[in-house]
């Protein structure tokens, strides 16, 4: 839950595009309960994240955006991230977004595919159905940072780091031989 001065509330809850803001009247402080906290905190984070990362890492296309990285920092890093987006903590130490994923030539079509994983993760954690569309719009909210129009738009983030470009899968319709 976080704490804040009573002049900051107004401003806060009008901002808040997500839904009611729970606010409660704490001597001279007030308490706006955030996404974060109605999902159940960090422990919902970690096993969202802990699903998400099982099913793309087992997608045969996104699985190789994610070729020498160990699924338990992929997993730290978005429960970081998305704790202090959606309200909780302020731990996340990485880059932002758009530099964190300079290197990866995400089309829309990826990001989508992503983004329909995540929506099946949030139902497989049985996340209650009005907090999984404010995730999923947090997420939408990702979009502009990630999505490239091309693959001239990438590059390392680092001098020796290459252009990560994953070619879509091929698929061809299997064939029952009598």
């Amino acid at each position: 839950m976080r704490v804040i001065g009573r002049d900051y509330i107004q401003q806060y809850a009008a901002q808040q595009d997500y839904g009611a803001v729970q606010v409660f009247r704490d001597q001279e402080l007030m308490r706006v309960e955030t996404l974060f906290d109605e999902l159940g905190g960090k422990p919902t984070m970690d096993r969202v994240h802990v699903i998400f990362y099982d099913k793309l890492l087992a997608h045969p296309w996104l699985r190789g955006f994610f070729v020498g990285v160990r699924k338990f920092h992929l997993e730290g890093q978005q429960t970081d991230f998305m704790t202090g987006l959606l309200g909780g903590p302020k731990i996340y130490g990485g880059r932002a977004p758009k530099s964190a994923h300079v290197h990866l030539f995400v089309t829309e079509e990826v990001f989508m595919l992503r983004h329909k994983i995540l929506e099946d993760s949030l139902m497989e954690a049985e996340i209650p159905a009005d907090l999984k569309e404010r995730w999923l719009r947090y997420d939408m909210k990702m979009k502009r940072a990630l999505v490239k129009e091309s693959v001239s738009e990438c590059e390392g983030r680092y001098r020796s780091e290459p252009v990560i470009d994953v070619p879509k899968p091929q698929y061809t319709p299997s064939r029952v031989h009598r």
